[in-house]
């Protein structure tokens, strides 16, 4: 369990670490290649160890078929991203199941119908089966924008070297981890266009020069969650560095709504401060896919809305679970209504006050810090383990800028 004590007057800067989701895809497309690319800025969080962990071990154990049937699959949704690589060097991969974060249902019939029109057969028994059939189409419509689905996808044409034409993909996710790994591609030989439209054309190519190095772009997700802590934090100031700037475009809408006081400083680098807090005012904002709002930053400046003036309203379009944190929130004494699955406000200003929570996902975690060091008391924290799985070494950064934390 972690306890954080009210901590205002925060100052230095942090140093954003490398995209969890950038590093997961391409962690595992990296096992495809023989002589593997070195990753620079691999972030040092749990699910990241367990990709490799798992990879390691079904590799190991593996014959006729690529053995994913460990029970550390179900333990991190990214272990799916393992199944390209299997079907690469096995032609046959046997899947037990992945886990997730408790944000809502998040089924894998996209991730199968992308690699079904990729002529993969899919059956369910015991366990999972995937198995080369046939080749690519040549026109791919996946059923929606789907991040792990296209990833799974670029991974496997990439590398599968059994289609002479060009293929065309439609209505594909372009978050910037998407068009990290595809830069990643693109470096060892593959032939991938990125289009305005949401749409991709993979040309067939064939792996050639491998690179030494390869840098995994940083987390915005992770600066985005900075950004809502110094914002909220009394008498605070923070410079937020090696972040894209770019990825937070979103972001700088809402946070200029609210009056939130924040610089761009160069290309890599933001500087934020609370000393606009006591005018801070309601929004309304709803999260879609990149490059509108992100749903990994919801909860967190959701948290920082209960110190804006009035009744702030957010629409959650992509997860129906995702407003569980709103009940720790209110064990904080904030004055919060659910309207529907995906509809919430929130009235504001009001001081939180200490507690005992309990972070339902691994971006609640984000949001309960940040309602712990506004709250006029001590909070606790437990499923703390949760935290490590996607910000790499949080405790340190935060006791760095004077938060007062602490495990018990």
């Amino acid at each position: 369990m972690f306890q954080i004590e009210y901590s205002p007057k925060l100052k230095w800067e942090i140093i954003i670490s490398g995209s969890k989701n950038a590093a997961l895809p391409i962690v595992a497309a990296n096992y495809c290649i023989d002589n593997a690319v070195t990753l620079l800025n691999k972030p040092n969080i749990k699910d990241v160890l367990s990709m490799e962990t798992l990879a390691q071990a079904a590799i190991a154990k593996s014959t006729d078929y690529f053995d994913l049937t460990d029970d550390l699959a179900k333990k991190f949704r990214a272990s799916i991203l393992l199944i390209p690589f299997g079907l690469i060097k096995y032609g046959k991969v046997k899947f037990v199941w992945s886990g997730w974060c408790n944000i809502g249902k998040r089924p894998l019939d996209m991730f199968d119908d992308a690699l079904e029109k990729a002529w993969i057969k899919v059956l369910e028994w015991e366990y999972k089966t995937f198995e080369v059939v046939g080749l690519p189409k040549k026109n791919i419509m996946l059923q929606w924008f789907s991040v792990t689905a296209i990833e799974a996808l670029l991974t496997y044409l990439t590398f599968a070297n059994n289609f002479d034409y060009d293929i065309n993909i439609y209505q594909v996710a372009i978050e910037p981890h998407v068009r990290n790994l595809i830069d990643f591609l693109n470096s060892v030989g593959a032939d991938i266009h990125l289009n305005v439209d949401h749409s991709i054309v993979v040309k067939p190519s064939k792996i050639s020069t491998i690179p030494k190095e390869f840098a995994i772009i940083a987390d915005y997700i992770e600066a985005g969650t900075y950004f809502a802590i110094w914002a909220g934090a009394d008498d605070s100031e923070i410079t937020i560095k090696w972040c894209d700037v770019d990825d937070l475009s979103a972001i700088y809408s809402v946070a200029t709504k609210i009056w939130i006081d924040f610089k761009i400083i160069d290309k890599y680098t933001i500087r934020v401060s609370s000393k606009n807090k006591k005018n801070y005012q309601a929004v309304k904002f709803e999260t879609r896919i990149y490059p509108w709002f992100p749903t990994d930053l919801q909860s967190i400046f959701w948290t920082l809305l209960t110190q804006a003036t009035w009744i702030s309203k957010i629409f959650e379009t992509l997860y129906e679970w995702r407003f569980n944190y709103l009940t720790e929130l209110e064990n904080l004494w904030a004055k919060i209504e659910i309207l529907n699955p995906h509809e919430a406000i929130v009235i504001g200003p009001t001081k939180l006050k200490g507690g005992y929570v309990s972070s339902t996902d691994l971006r609640c975690w984000g949001a309960m810090v940040l309602a712990w060091i506004m709250a006029q008391w001590i909070t606790n924290i437990m499923n703390e383990d949760i935290i490590a799985r996607g910000y790499d070494d949080i405790v340190t950064k935060l006791k760095n800028i004077w938060v007062k934390i602490q495990a018990i």
